[in-house]
């Protein structure tokens, strides 16, 4: 038995069917555990002649069968299912290709996870546009918890046993998205649905010839008529309530808005009419307020005016809504903790529309117009032109920066005097204190009438200047390196230099060698900017391999920094060197530095007492190029022969 049964229905699929069942053949999971089932549905082309060629060379894997063209791929999809005989059923599109390990990533995530639908990460080729929820793969997940039903193309790797169980097959009566009914199926009745995201899993080919069916049917019946399957069947699976109002969401949010783009096109009012009465049924039986609210406002309103007939207004509101979005002109009214779009008919008696339909809470935006970095030196505060409001919100706003730090997530809050007065005390952001070391995400938050907006602080507009502004902040005998800069997105972060990146700027050491007057003393010396005297301290570290530590003070000359340390070795065992800083007060308090290894330090020996006799030698660098010396005792032989 096969893992995969690949299965292609294709109908004047050239020349794109080559490159479709070559990727199937070249799949690393092996043709060994593969068979590929390709159905010629009455092609006009050569495609069944190309496929006919194709089985000849690879007669082990590949079985090709011939029909009259039925019009869809639902009959040559049905057909390849029931000759499979694959663990596994993935179906591909003939114009469409795969990733060479796609298969064999699908089925390890299937059988490591025990699930029955795996989907694989598509990408758009030639413009084409693929699915977008693949941001992260999941090992088992479901329809409720992910938003997998987004996708609803069959283009998955599926378990055949569960196809079996519940007798899946492609329906008929839908001239489009006859592969929903299927796909949706399969997902609900599902032990498990995995994603594989971190691959490259299925190549959607745009046509140069407009052959993509999804791309060349215009029949708006037919859309329609998916909604009228599919709404029902998802109230059979699924009961009344959230879980429901998710899968239905999906639906309105998808095919409804292709509908209604199209209705101000339809020849007659009458026609129209009949369009909306076809409609008005679903959101009848199946629309509540809770699948309302999941909605966008104009779509909800689009809705509502369906639900209860209102054509006129609905071709007003379609009107209004073909206008450019960024030539859309409409206010946002902001009352007691929710905010209201100014849609057409917002409050209008002769309509009565409640307002509830307008909410536009969850879709409020920060808008920011910012320029560049300015660092006050003197007051230690960074200053950030431009200005930031809540988008069409003409209501006065109250506006507060939000500082995060990346890995600990500790926050501190500076309440702004306006939206345009955009400033960060360095001295004072964290509680009246400086802000500890570390990489500080910079947010910005909003508030008007209750209603409260946060958004990271940036812009990616071409006006933005992201020249990065530095600082040495100063706060008693701290000195620390402060950085202002816009990531590649566009948002300012701060970074606030640890004891770790003084270290590694500030310390300009020397060669290391072994004392002339001791032996027994590695010598290290070099310069040192910038310690506060009696506060912060040079030291060198000695760390052997049971976790013993040695520590010794430098004295630091505090007008030019020069220092020369002698460090005893003591104690037998394999020592790491490094620098270390002490800085009281920060976070961390100790940062470390790799003593480098020296090139011509070599071995040194020397005697204790009267009969013994010692050595220290640097060991070959590993990979941290950390100095580690091999401290030891000589035999008493060895010593008086000087070897």
């Amino acid at each position: 038995m096969p893992d995969v049964s690949v299965i292609i229905a294709a109908y004047n699929a050239m020349p794109y069917l080559t490159k479709s069942i070559t990727s199937a053949l070249e799949q690393s999971i092996g043709r060994e555990r593969l068979e590929i089932i390709a159905v010629n549905d009455g092609s006009t082309d050569n495609t069944g002649a190309e496929l006919d060629r194709l089985a000849a060379e690879n007669p082990a894997t590949i079985t090709v069968l011939h029909q009259e063209n039925s019009g869809s791929a639902a009959e040559p999809r049905n057909r390849a299912l029931d000759h499979a005989t694959g663990r596994f059923v993935f179906f591909l599109d003939a114009d469409d290709y795969l990733g060479t390990e796609a298969l064999e990533r699908m089925v390890g995530a299937a059988d490591r996870n025990d699930t029955d639908v795996v989907l694989g990460k598509t990408v758009g080729v030639g413009g084409r546009k693929s699915p977008t929820m693949y941001k992260k793969s999941e090992e088992k997940t479901d329809v409720f918890s992910s938003r997998v039903y987004w996708t609803l193309n069959p283009m998955k790797l599926y378990r055949r046993e569960l196809i079996e169980k519940h007798q899946l097959r492609f329906g008929h009566d839908l001239k489009v998205g006859e592969d929903q009914p299927f796909t949706a199926l399969a997902y609900l009745r599902a032990a498990g649905i995995s994603v594989v995201a971190d691959y490259d899993c299925v190549y959607w080919v745009h046509r140069e010839d407009g052959g993509n069916t999804t791309k060349s049917v215009k029949d708006l019946d037919s859309r329609v008529r998916v909604l009228q399957h599919m709404m029902p069947l998802v109230a059979a699976e699924v009961p009344e309530g959230p879980q429901r109002d998710h899968l239905l969401h999906r639906h309105l949010d998808t095919e409804l808005p292709w509908v209604l783009r199209r209705l101000p096109q339809v020849e007659t009012r009458a026609q129209q009419e009949q369009l909306v009465a076809d409609l008005r049924p679903l959101f009848e039986t199946y629309y509540s307020d809770a699948l309302a609210a999941r909605l966008p406002a104009m779509l909800r309103l689009q809705c509502h005016l369906l639900r209860h007939g209102m054509l006129d207004e609905l071709l007003a509101v379609r009107s209004f809504n073909e206008v450019p979005a960024a030539e859309r002109v409409f206010a946002v009214t902001v009352e007691d903790g929710r905010a209201y779009a100014h849609y057409p008919y917002f409050r209008d008696a002769t309509v009565s529309i409640p307002d509830r339909v307008y909410d536009y809470t969850d879709q409020l935006t920060v808008r920011q117009d910012l320029g560049r970095l300015h660092l006050d030196e003197a007051t230690a505060t960074l200053h950030i032109e431009g200005e930031v409001a809540l988008h069409r919100v003409e209501q006065e706003q109250q506006a507060a920066l939000i500082l995060r730090e990346r890995e600990s997530k500790d926050e501190h809050r500076i309440s702004l005097d306006g939206p345009s007065r955009l400033a960060v005390p360095l001295l004072g952001a964290a509680a009246n204190q400086p802000l500890p070391a570390g990489t500080w995400d910079v947010f910005v938050a909003l508030t008007v009438a209750g209603v409260t907006k946060e958004a990271r602080l940036g812009s990616r507009s071409e006006d933005l200047d992201t020249a990065p502004a530095d600082h040495e902040l100063r706060h008693g005998t701290q000195l620390r390196p402060v950085r202002a800069y816009f990531t590649p997105r566009g948002n300012l972060s701060l970074k606030i230099g640890a004891p770790a990146a003084r270290l590694k700027r500030e310390l300009k050491p020397d060669a290391v060698r072994w004392s002339p007057e001791d032996p027994s003393r590695l010598l290290v010396g070099g310069t040192m900017r910038g310690l506060a005297p009696d506060a912060e301290h040079l030291l060198i570290r000695l760390t052997d391999i049971s976790g013993s530590r040695q520590e010794f003070t430098i004295a630091v000359d505090p007008q030019t920094g020069r220092f020369e340390q002698a460090v005893p070795l003591t104690a037998p065992g394999d020592w790491r060197v490094q620098w270390l800083l002490d800085v009281p007060g920060a976070t961390p308090r100790r940062a470390t530095r790799a003593v480098s290894v020296p090139e011509d330090l070599g071995v040194t020996q020397w005697r204790r007492r009267l009969l013994q006799f010692w050595y220290a030698k640097p060991l070959p660098a590993g990979k941290t190029k950390t100095l580690t010396l091999r401290v030891g005792r000589k035999s008493l032989v060895k010593g008086l022969l000087r070897k």
